[in-house]
């Protein structure tokens, strides 16, 4: 069709040389333009045909790519954008505003990445989002790596922690609108160091030293942690491949699988308080112990999912110490090839010592559309947050209310009332 079309094009032009000069109109092109035209079509195909004998090649084969003929040298361009309306109703008497509902649109997400191989085993990847709230654009995934022959991978720079599975996956790949409130208080983030990873046939594991949780994008001196060491490993049983269990959704048609999963980090202080978790712990020296265990069950159009996870972190100088834990639950069926019912429940569990110790729970149910898999879907659910934010310290904290936050991009806002709910609707593309 291209070649077709490239020589439709050149016969026309070739029409308008060979007519008379007195058949062309004052805003017609000259000769001379017409001619120059050609030249750059003719140089074009020659840099076209160049790309061919060298054996460059492009293309789409799941996601953009541009690659050497033997596939030694690779990059992959991809990216996300989600684009979301929520509808926030409260209890009147409430800050900021002392309004009882709050809606409107918001493009939580809108991702762009470039990663692939050099040299056949070295590895990269570069990540970057523009934020929500002012549009700037912020460094995720920064990293370079190295895959040996006996399958080990070796990789330096800035990596999302594989702590917690939810936030491993991001909410690329999650069963609701957006990652739970547990996840929202406990998440790792991205951290700077090195790390190890190996994968066999049942089982796999991570390993690495780093900065501490959610050092991302911080200089010598302003890290959260002096030093940092992270773990997890997984098993699996059945059928399912790994590659199935990098999405909490199972379409009709998977296989049967278990994947057990467990993840460990220590980092040593001193850590830097902020408005996130862990709250409360000092700027003196510190230790911070996170872990996490969880299972994933996945079927033929079925889902099941579950995590625990634990923080405990101790200060000096008359900084008491702390244990906090958060447990999830989801499931979701594919009532159609491309209609997925869902429900899950949260509860972030605070230290007894803590201002405000009470459980926050969280009911959340909805469904996803696919329109073309996870590439393209539409998803709407509702989120009953069954506490009072004020009553619970990690999550109060959590909720500030500030843009830009964790809670204000999963619809959760600073309240003294119990019983506010939000309901999200979502169009997710990837490309």
């Amino acid at each position: 069709m291209h070649t077709r079309r490239g020589s439709f094009t050149m016969l026309a032009l070739a029409a308008g040389l060979s007519a008379p000069a007195a058949a062309a109109t004052p805003d017609a092109p000259s000769a001379d333009e017409i001619r120059a035209l050609v030249a750059d079509m003719l140089a074009d195909a020659q840099t076209r045909s160049s790309l061919l004998q060298t054996g460059a090649t492009a293309g789409h084969d799941g996601g953009f790519f541009l690659a050497s003929a033997d596939g030694s040298f690779r990059l992959n361009i991809s990216g996300q954008i989600q684009a979301r309306y929520t509808l926030n109703f409260r209890d009147e008497g409430n800050p900021p505003v002392n309004d009882d509902f709050e809606s409107g649109f918001t493009n939580p997400r809108t991702v762009l990445r470039f990663d692939g191989n050099i040299y056949d085993k070295f590895i990269y990847g570069i990540q970057g989002i523009f934020m929500r709230s002012g549009g700037g654009f912020t460094l995720e995934d920064a990293y370079a790596g190295y895959v040996s022959d006996s399958g080990l991978i070796f990789i330096v720079g800035q990596y999302r922690e594989p702590i917690l599975w939810e936030d491993v996956l991001n909410d690329k790949y999650s069963l609701a609108v957006d990652q739970s409130v547990v996840n929202a208080v406990f998440a790792q983030g991205f951290s700077q160091g090195a790390w190890v990873h190996y994968q066999a046939d049942t089982w796999r594991f991570w390993a690495g030293v780093n900065d501490g949780i959610r050092s991302a994008n911080s200089d010598l001196g302003a890290d959260p942690a002096d030093i940092g060491f992270t773990t997890r490993w997984e098993y699996k049983i059945g059928d399912a491949t790994w590659d199935q269990f990098g999405s909490f959704s199972s379409p009709r048609g998977s296989a049967y699988g278990v994947k057990l999963g467990g993840g460990v980090h220590y980092e040593l202080g001193p850590h830097v308080p902020g408005p996130l978790p862990p709250a409360g712990i000092g700027t003196n020296e510190t230790y911070l112990l996170a872990y996490t265990g969880d299972v994933m069950v996945q079927g033929d159009g079925w889902n099941v999912f579950a995590m625990g996870v634990g923080l405990q972190g101790e200060g000096n100088g008359g900084t008491p110490s702390t244990s906090d834990f958060g447990v999830l639950v989801q499931g979701g069926v594919f009532v159609t090839d491309q209609l997925e019912p869902f429900v899950r429940w949260d509860a972030v569990i605070p230290d007894n010592s803590r201002t405000g110790s009470s459980v926050f729970n969280t009911l959340t149910f909805g469904a996803n559309y696919y329109i073309h898999g996870q590439a393209a879907k539409v998803t709407l659910d509702v989120q009953y947050f069954v506490d009072s934010v004020s009553s619970n310290g990690l999550v109060a904290a959590t909720a500030t209310g500030a843009a830009g936050t964790p809670a204000t991009r999963i619809g959760l806002l600073p309240t003294t009332d119990d019983g506010h709910f939000a309901v999200r609707l979502q169009f997710q593309l990837l490309f």
